[in-house]
């Protein structure tokens, strides 16, 4: 009995086999892949190694879409580097675009069995890449022998394609989402830096004087109040400081609005390069300043007011051809005429004791500081004309 028959079915079926391990072997290397923060390009790259690793084909070539048109991305050949396997298969480059053209018309498989050329003959495979029901790539692969891609050798490289489809798609879908999530980020980021801006503004125009950009009674209450508790707890020195230009609806009325602003910004400068860092300084309203002076007893207020006049009286402004000038009328006070230590009902006190002060200056000649000490005991016996 002839046993050349079973011998010939058994290598065929053998050979199939290994062929299918070998498919298989592939695509579980494929699917190996960690694709996230990779490069497409490395992973078209590797694939094509492991491609040649576990199928017998000779050289492979990858062309993906760039600019609506299909560009070789990749290629490799066994045995030869990329460069040495596009020039020895320079008649398939070639006749590629031929191959690539039906497969984009058809989106099916398309071989040539028998490849013409003055140092190659063999067959090649163009594979469609596909992803979902697009088309993203093509596929080339070739081999020496004449009618080399069979049924089952299309067949299993038309399960890597796809596989290798999907892997780019997933590349390129991570990529997508980490490029959105850090657009969101930054825009998010941007739409927090506006509000926190928003906010410093908003907070900022709630305590700060538009004309002087002094600090105005909204932070001059709750600051001085918290310096006032800390000068009681501690027995600390505190003097207050009521200030108002002397005749300032004068000036308004005689040269304009303009005018008096620019003599109230000058003046808040001045009082603004007087004060110190712990000192507490608002516009009160109108021409009228305050001024809190933490761990400074009334001589030292005195010292203070004093300066202050002086400058104050010594500024010039020109309007209408002329020379202006202003005078300050202060009222002082201190921690130690309070009747109370709850230091809300202090800060009420000392107010008004200041402005007392304030007000004496103003009946009695202006251009003047005046101490609640000096003349409580004016106002305790009915002196005081207010």
């Amino acid at each position: 009995m002839d046993n050349k028959p079973f011998i010939e079915a058994y290598q065929e079926i053998n050979s199939r086999f290994i062929k299918l391990l070998s498919s298989m072997s592939a695509l579980r290397a494929l699917s190996g892949f960690e694709v996230k923060y990779r490069n497409e390009d490395d992973i078209i790259a590797d694939s094509l190694s492991v491609l040649l690793e576990y199928h017998e084909l000779d050289y492979v070539a990858i062309f993906m879409y760039q600019d609506n048109e299909l560009k070789q991305v990749a290629s490799k050949s066994w045995g030869d580097d990329a460069a040495h396997a596009d020039s020895k298969y320079k008649e398939i480059c070639k006749g590629h675009r031929a191959l690539l053209a039906e497969v984009e018309a058809t989106g099916e498989v398309q071989q040539i069995n028998q490849v013409p050329g003055e140092d190659f003959t063999g067959s090649a495979s163009a594979i469609p890449i596909h992803s979902s029901d697009s088309l993203i790539g093509v596929f080339i692969a070739c081999h020496p022998a004449d009618e080399f891609f069979s049924v089952t050798n299309e067949r299993n490289l038309v399960i890597y394609c796809n596989f290798l489809g999907q892997l780019i798609m997933n590349n390129r879908l991570l990529h997508s989402m980490d490029e959105m999530v850090t657009e969101r980020t930054q825009q998010l980021q941007m739409a927090l830096d506006e509000a926190s801006e928003l906010k410093r503004r908003y907070e900022e125009l709630s305590i700060i004087d538009d004309l002087t950009r002094l600090h105005n009674r909204r932070f001059f209450f709750p600051e001085t109040r918290a310096a006032l508790a800390q000068a009681i707890r501690y027995k600390k020195s505190f003097s207050l400081l009521m200030m108002d230009v002397d005749h300032f609806k004068i000036i308004n009325d005689r040269y304009g609005h303009a005018v008096g602003d620019e003599v109230l910004k000058s003046v808040a400068d001045t009082l603004r390069a007087e004060a110190r860092d712990v000192d507490i300084l608002a516009r009160f309203g109108g021409e009228e300043f305050i001024l809190a002076l933490p761990e400074t007893d009334e001589s030292g207020a005195m010292v203070m007011a004093e300066r202050i006049r002086t400058k104050i009286k010594a500024l010039r402004w020109q309007a209408e051809g002329k020379d202006i000038s202003i005078t300050m009328t202060i009222g002082i006070t201190e921690l130690e005429n309070r009747s109370s230590n709850d230091y809300v009902e202090v800060l009420d006190e000392l107010l008004q004791q200041a402005d007392l002060a304030l007000y004496h200056g103003k009946d009695n000649g202006r251009d003047q500081f005046n101490t609640y000490s000096d003349i409580a005991s004016l106002i305790d016996t009915g002196e005081q004309t207010g």
